[in-house]
């Protein structure tokens, strides 16, 4: 494939703070899913709220506040400055060249498809929050999904955030991760997605067989195979 390599991230529940305050610009996908939130804010039970926010005490008060400020001027970010989890702390944006974050896109639960250098609000929300928030976007991704630069894509996502892609036919590659007994792992895993996408967009090589030459800290590469999506699937052992 030609082009640069294109990452695929799923959003961590973990956002930095501040932000330059502006209006959110808006595509009709990204309306709905915000004028969702809002209503669940204002009207939503206690029980809803903490469903949706998945916190509680101040951090729920906070999570309400940000939904309900959505419909006017918010502190915006560019999204790899926004989210701050795992996969995004061993990723480090700040320390790559900025050219390189227009090559990272991540499912937002709140705008969908965003690309790493796009503005985004601080907010909390879960997928299966709101009624229909999974269906709508499974749908609205589609023309995103479509648009995606030309080169070779690399999915690196858990399993709640790559069922959005269910039905998308362009190849990809990605990667499966395991503990020293062969046990895949779920939750620590995001950790070395976000260091599999840094050495990627340092060395700008999205063949899989020289991702599989590059050195990593902590695992170790085990293996590649084809895979479903037509690309292949690298296979990687964490160190004990």
């Amino acid at each position: 494939m030609k082009g640069a390599p294109i990452i695929l991230l799923a959003p961590s529940e973990e956002k930095a703070s501040g932000g330059d305050r502006a209006r959110l610009v808006e595509t009709p996908a990204q309306r709905w899913a915000r004028e969702q939130l809002v209503a669940l804010a204002k009207h939503g039970p206690p029980e809803a709220l903490k469903k949706a926010f998945d916190v509680k005490d101040l951090a729920l008060d906070k999570a309400r506040s940000e939904a309900l400020a959505l419909g006017g001027k918010v502190p915006l970010l560019p999204a790899l400055a926004r989210y701050t989890g795992v996969a995004f702390q061993a990723l480090e944006a700040a320390t790559l060249p900025s050219d390189s974050w227009k090559q990272v896109f991540i499912l937002s639960n709140l705008r969908g498809l965003v690309r790493g250098d796009e503005l985004l609000p601080p907010y909390k929300l879960k997928l299966g929050a709101i009624p229909g928030l999974k269906a709508h976007w499974r749908k609205a991704l589609v023309p995103a999904l479509e648009a995606l630069p030309e080169g070779p894509l690399w999915e690196l996502l858990p399993g709640d955030s790559a069922d959005l892609l269910k039905g998308w036919t362009r190849p990809r590659h990605s990667v499966e991760i395991f503990d020293a007994r062969g046990k895949a792992i779920s939750h620590f895993s995001k950790k070395y997605r976000g260091l599999i996408a840094r050495w990627i967009l340092l060395h700008q090589q999205g063949d899989p067989r020289r991702v599989l030459k590059g050195r990593l800290p902590g695992c170790q590469w085990a293996g590649i195979a084809e895979n479903e999506f037509g690309g292949m699937t690298l296979r990687m052992v964490v160190e004990p």
